[in-house]
């Protein structure tokens, strides 16, 4: 049997999701035409897709074909993508660039950032409704919405945030920073679990070993981001990270454990779930 190769499937899924995005979203000449120039300029250049891979793969395993969860699997991007533009506010990280290109709100200006924020995130719930239906179960509609605002409110992304402002220039401690990363950094990840079994027959079991996964690869994440950007000059300099806190051989051995969680949280679906073990692999080794 050949063994799994990561690289074609994350570059194939990555075109999946890209082609998706630019058939949903709206035209740049649609009024209002900035606004929509904005949605796209945030959404459309440079993203790895992780999030709406995870997602696909997660429906394979529940036997959803990729083609059927385009609309959840771009709603869960186009939500991560507004969090990026909020991120990089100048009222929040006061970020310049993102991506190797000028910020959202530098290049539109913040109004102009912030509205199209909204309607990154209106349009994301309008498509995991829209997929509910596509698939011929409309009462799924609601559980999905659920889970999508569940991501970006207050008991996900907005907490998240909020707690890493408050958290800048202090000391916080290694529990005050893992629950912040599982605010602001798992949240999606588990959403992109959640939504896209919202729409097949996995069982409960099923879905809380996929939710174990997603909990502990999208801690691995945040802590790899911190190792990325350990000893470069950002924004976050005067923030205190997983990597200045448990210094780099610490992080990158609470790395390794997570991927090990992870990993074995999927012992139950054997070679279906080949396409996660590889990504939570991934996650550990990545060096962007």
């Amino acid at each position: 049997m050949p063994s799994f190769d990561l690289h074609d499937y994350l570059a194939s899924r990555k075109t999946l999701v890209d082609n998706a995005l630019e058939a949903r979203l709206p035209a740049a000449d649609e009024v209002p035409r900035l606004v929509h120039e904005a949605m796209r300029y945030a959404s459309l250049e440079g993203g790895k897709r992780l999030r709406p891979i995870l997602a696909l793969a997660v429906g394979e395993i529940g036997g959803v074909a990729p083609d059927d969860l385009l609309d959840a699997a771009c709603a869960i991007e186009m939500l991560h993508s507004a969090s990026l533009v909020l991120d990089d506010l100048p009222s929040m990280d006061n970020a310049t660039t993102r991506r190797d290109r000028p910020c959202t709100h530098v290049t539109y200006g913040e109004a102009t950032a912030i509205l199209a924020t909204m309607g990154l995130v209106a349009l994301s719930f309008d498509l995991v409704a829209r997929n509910a239906d596509g698939l011929g179960r409309p009462d799924a509609a609601g559980r999905l919405v659920h889970e999508l605002s569940r991501g970006m409110g207050t008991g996900g992304i907005v907490c998240g945030q909020h707690i890493d402002l408050r958290l800048s220039g202090q000391s916080p401690s290694l529990e005050q920073l893992e629950y912040a990363c599982e605010h602001k950094a798992s949240a999606l990840f588990l959403a992109a679990i959640r939504i896209p079994a919202g729409l097949t027959d996995l069982s409960g079991p099923e879905v809380a070993a996929l939710v174990e996964y997603g909990t502990h690869v999208g801690m691995a994440f945040q802590i790899t981001d911190d190792l990325l950007d350990a000893g470069e000059s950002s924004e976050d300099g005067d923030k205190e990270t997983f990597a200045t806190h448990l210094g780099t051989d610490g992080a990158r051995e609470r790395v390794a454990d997570l991927i090990a969680q992870a990993t074995s949280a999927l012992n139950t679906f054997s070679g279906r779930a080949e396409p996660l073990r590889a990504l939570a692999e991934h996650v550990k080794t990545r060096t962007v």
